[in-house]
C-alpha cells in the first residue's frame, strides 16, 4: 500500500532472508566511492500553506541552457538516509529509491525526491494516507520545479506502491507541466485492495505497516529494517536549512503517536470513515480523485502484478476509469525484484522489473524530443500481461475478450458443467458441511504480505489444513484463463458473522498443487439461507492438457485476515446444488 511498505531498500534475497542492498552500497560510499558528476542538494520546498517539504535534488552534469526534464518521486518512507560520516554532493543519496534515481540521473534527468508532509524531514501533519494537504502539495512541488533555472518545464512522476499512488495523484493537480506518470504496484480502492478485502480486515499487512510508519515518523527504525541499517545510517536525511538537526528533532518529538491500524480498525466498507474524525475511506487514493485524473493531459502508465496484493485489480480499475496509455500486469512481488509466478520453474527465474524499462518509459514520453518536439497524435494504448504456465508475455491494444465457463461442485469433484454432475442428489446428500479450522492459512509468504519486503511463495497446497476441496477431471485441452472469476453459492452458518476464503489451484501430473488466485468475502446474516458471491482476484494462466483444476474453500486465513467471528467455533453448510465456480476463459490458442 500504501506502499506495501515500500521500503524497497532495493531488497536483495539471499535464500529466505531479505537484506538491504542499498545499505551495502552505502558502505562503498562511506569508504570513499563517489561520482564527481552528481550535484546533490537538500532544499526545502514551501507548500501553498507554508509547510516546509524536505527534498533531495539530484542534477546531471552539464545542464544545458534550455534545461533538463525532471522526474519527481514523493515518498513517506524517508527520501534518503543520513549516513555515518556524513554525505553530500557528488553522491547519489542512499535510500529506498536510489537505484532508479541513479538510472534516471545517468539518463540525463534531474530527479526530485520529497518526504510527503508530516513524514521524514518534512513539516506538517500526516493524518492518513493521501490527505487533502498531501495531494495539494503535489501541485506546489511541480510549480517549484518548473520555476528552477535547470528545468526545461517538463516534469514526470513515478514510484512504487505508496509512491506510485502519489505519482498518479500528481496528475490530479492539473499542472500542464506534468507530462508523464508511471505508477507501479499501486492501490486504487483502499478498502478492497488493502485494508479489508471482501470486508475482512487484513491484519497481516495493516498492523505491521502501521507500526513501521509510526517508527519512521518518530525517527526510529522499524522492526522490518535489517539491523544492518543501524550500523551505517543515522536516520532520515536532513534539509540543508537544518544541518544541525534541531528542527528535525523538534518535528519528530511533536508528531502524535497516531496509529493507522487504530484508524482503520472499524473500516470494512469503502464508505467507512478512516477514524472517527477522518474522511470516508473511498475519498482517499485514486478512486476519490477520478474526475480530476480523467482530465489530465499527462501520459499515464500503470504497472501491477497478478500476485502482489490487489495491484492487478488496480490496473484494471484504472484502465476502465482513465485514458491509460501503457498498462502492464506482471508476475512480480511487490518491489518487482522477484518472479512470483506459482508455475515458475525456478525460484530465481526471470522476469523481474528492469529499472531500465522505467527509464525507457520516460524516454518515450518525457525526453526533450518527446516533450518539446512537434505535436503528434496520441498513440494507441499498449497493454501487456504475463501468463503463468507459459511464463510468457502477451501484448495487445486492449485486454482480451473472454467467455465465462462454469464448474459445479459435488462430493469431492469439480464438474465442468451440470451434465457431468449428479443431478439426482437428494437435499441431504447435496449439503456439504465445512467445520471452520481457524488454523487454516495461506502462509506468511502470500500476496498480501509481499509489501512487507517478503517474497511470494505458496507451498504445495495439497498439504494445507482446513480446506474443503473439489478436483476436476484431467484436462483434455489446455485451459486458458484471463481476468477475475467468481464463486456463487447458497449456504448457512451457525453464527451471524462469518468469512469465506476461496482458492483456485492447479494440479500437475505429479500431483503438486499450486495456488493460482483467491478471493475473500465476509458473510453477514448467514444464519439464514444466504446467497453468496465471492469475487476472485484476476489472474492469467494456462494449464496444459493432462493437468487438473482444483477449487478449495476455507472459513479462515490465520496468517493474514481477522478471525470471523472473533471467538467460538463455526460450521458452514453449502448447498451443492446452488454452488458454482465461474472463470473467464480464452479460446484455445
Amino acid at each position: 500500500m500504501y506502499a506495501y511498505i515500500n521500503l524497497e531498500l532495493r531488497v536483495m534475497r539471499i535464500g529466505r532472508s531479505v537484506v538491504g542492498a542499498a545499505l551495502f552500497s552505502s558502505l562503498a560510499i562511506i569508504a570513499g566511492c563517489r561520482s564527481s558528476s552528481v550535484a546533490v542538494t537538500h532544499p526545502t520546498i514551501r507548500s501553498t500553506d507554508g509547510i516546509g517539504l524536505a527534498a533531495d535534488l539530484i542534477l546531471p552534469s552539464g545542464v544545458p541552457a534550455t534545461g533538463v526534464p525532471t522526474v519527481l518521486i514523493q515518498t513517506r518512507y524517508w527520501r534518503s538516509f543520513r549516513l555515518i560520516g556524513g554525505g553530500g554532493g557528488g553522491r547519489i543519496p542512499q535510500g529506498p529509491r536510489d537505484g532508479i534515481v541513479a538510472r534516471l540521473h545517468a539518463a540525463g534527468y534531474a530527479v526530485v525526491v520529497t518526504d510527503v508532509r508530516g513524514t521524514g524531514a518534512s513539516e506538517g501533519e500526516w493524518p492518513w494516507p493521501w490527505s487533502a494537504g498531501e495531494v495539494g502539495d503535489m501541485g506546489a512541488i511541480i510549480d517549484w520545479i518548473v520555476a528552477q533555472p535547470w528545468s526545461n518545464g517538463a516534469v514526470g512522476a513515478t514510484g512504487v506502491s505508496y509512491e506510485g499512488t502519489t505519482a498518479l495523484l500528481a496528475a490530479a493537480a492539473g499542472r500542464p507541466a506534468l507530462k508523464a506518470v508511471l505508477a507501479r504496484q499501486i492501490e486504487w480502492e483502499l478498502v478492497d485492495e488493502t485494508l479489508a478485502p471482501g470486508g475482512v480486515r487484513n491484519i497481516a499487512f495493516v498492523d505491521v505497516w502501521s507500526r513501521a510508519v509510526h517508527d519512521l515518523d518518530h525517527g526510529t527504525y522499524p522492526e522490518m529494517f535489517p539491523s544492518f541499517a543501524r550500523w551505517v545510517t543515522r536516520g532520515v536525511q536532513r534539509r540543508d536549512d537544518d544541518r544541525d538537526g534541531v528542527a528535525l528533532r523538534a518535528l519528530q518529538a511533536a508528531r502524535p503517536a497516531s496509529s493507522v491500524a487504530q484508524r482503520a480498525a472499524a473500516v470494512r466498507q469503502a464508505h467507512d470513515r478512516f477514524g472517527p474524525d477522518g474522511p470516508p475511506t473511498d475519498s482517499l487514493g485514486p478512486a476519490g480523485h477520478v474526475s480530476a485524473l480523467a482530465t489530465t493531459s499527462a501520459v499515464v502508465g500503470i504497472w501491477g502484478s497478478w500476485w502482489d496484493g490487489a495491484t492487478a485489480d488496480a490496473v484494471f480499475r484504472a484502465t476502465r476509469a482513465l485514458p491509460i496509455l501503457e498498462a502492464r500486469i506482471g508476475p512480480w512481488d511487490h518491489e518487482g525484484t522477484a518472479n512470483a509466478s506459482p508455475l515458475r520453474r525456478g525460484a530465481s527465474e526471470t522476469p523481474t522489473v528492469s529499472l531500465d524499462s522505467v527509464v525507457a518509459f520516460f524516454s518515450r514520453h518525457l525526453s526533450p524530443s518527446a516533450a518539446n518536439g512537434e505535436p503528434r497524435g496520441r498513440p494507441a494504448p499498449t497493454y501487456a500481461w504475463f501468463v503463468a504456465g507459459t511464463e510468457r508475455w502477451q501484448r495487445a491494444t486492449a485486454w482480451p475478450t473472454t467467455q465465462e465457463r462454469a464448474w459445479t461442485v459435488a462430493g469431492n469433484r469439480l464438474n465442468d458443467n451440470m451434465s457431468e454432475g449428479d443431478t439426482s442428489l437428494r437435499i441431504g446428500d447435496a449439503m456439504m458441511p465445512l467445520v471452520v479450522n481457524y488454523d487454516a492459512t495461506t502462509g506468511r509468504l502470500n500476496r498480501w504480505t509481499s509489501g512487507l519486503a517478503r517474497p511470494v511463495d505458496a507451498p504445495d497446497r495439497a498439504r494445507a489444513v482446513g480446506l474443503r476441496s473439489w478436483t476436476s477431471a484431467t484436462l483434455a485441452t489446455p485451459l486458458r484463463v484471463f481476468g477475475a472469476g467468481r464463486f456463487t453459492c447458497r449456504l448457512v452458518a451457525d453464527a451471524p458473522d462469518a468469512a469465506l476464503h476461496v482458492y483456485v489451484e492447479s494440479i500437475d501430473p505429479g500431483g503438486h498443487v499450486r495456488l493460482l488466485t483467491e478471493g475473500t468475502q465476509r458473510l453477514q446474516h448467514a444464519v439464514e439461507s444466504l446467497d453468496v458471491e465471492v469475487r476472485i482476484r484476476p489472474v492469467a494462466f494456462e494449464l496444459p492438457a493432462g493437468w487438473a483444476l482444483r477449487f478449495s474453500i476455507a472459513g479462515a486465513d490465520a496468517s493474514t485476515f481477522e478471525r470471523v467471528p472473533a471467538s467460538g467455533g463455526q460450521r458452514l453448510v453449502l448447498d451443492g446444488r446452488q454452488c458454482q465456480l465461474v472463470l473467464p476463459v480464452l479460446p484455445p490458442a
